[in-house]
């Protein structure tokens, strides 16, 4: 048995709120949550991106800004997420956009021998475009390709480059990416 967190990601300040549930191995470093994040929400890591939790942010130091106080996300380990069941925590998406998400710890379990994680369990809405200018550019990007006669409804539409539905997550294409991050893990000595 391995050690194992099931996790709800949901993206801030939208309505309705787009929303993942994953599972991750507790040996992971924060740096793979990340990248589990950017798979179950299809970011395309253009961006920065920091994890608040607690009073402590973790996620990528700048060298010439050592007051940032910002740690190392890849080698901080989730194995502090087993005292952390009921509670939450703030990962930061592209600083320009500012795409909040809230991750709340639903459970602290045993995983089985051989479990392939992280994993996608399930979630709801599509995730806003990348550089679509934060919640209120996507509320207005949303109001621009929803109506033909809106001035800004072609320029919207070619910017994006292809259909756009709020309400499909793609879960084929989240499973897909999730399957590149998988591994089988073995069983905890």
């Amino acid at each position: 048995m391995i050690d194992a967190a099931r996790l709800r990601i949901t993206l801030h300040d939208l309505n309705p709120a787009p929303w993942r549930v994953i599972e991750v191995p507790l040996s992971m470093s924060l740096k793979n949550l990340h990248d589990a994040i950017q798979a179950a929400f299809l970011w395309q890591d253009y961006h920065l991106w920091e994890f608040e939790i607690g009073d402590k942010r973790y996620g990528m130091p700048f060298d010439d800004d050592p007051d940032m106080k910002v740690h190392k996300a890849s080698i901080a380990k989730l194995t502090r997420l087993k005292s952390m069941k009921g509670e939450s925590f703030l990962y930061t998406y592209d600083f320009g956009d500012n795409w909040e998400h809230r991750i709340d710890v639903l459970d602290v379990f045993e995983a089985e021998t051989g479990a392939r994680l992280p994993r996608f369990i399930e979630g709801e809405y599509r995730t806003p475009p990348e550089d679509v200018g934060g919640p209120h550019g996507y509320e207005m990007f949303l109001e621009a390709i929803s109506d033909p006669s809106h001035e800004e409804h072609d320029q919207m539409l070619n910017w994006y480059g292809r259909k756009f539905d709020p309400q499909n997550i793609d879960r084929q294409t989240v499973r897909l990416w999730f399957g590149s991050l998988a591994k089988a893990r073995p069983a905890k000595k």
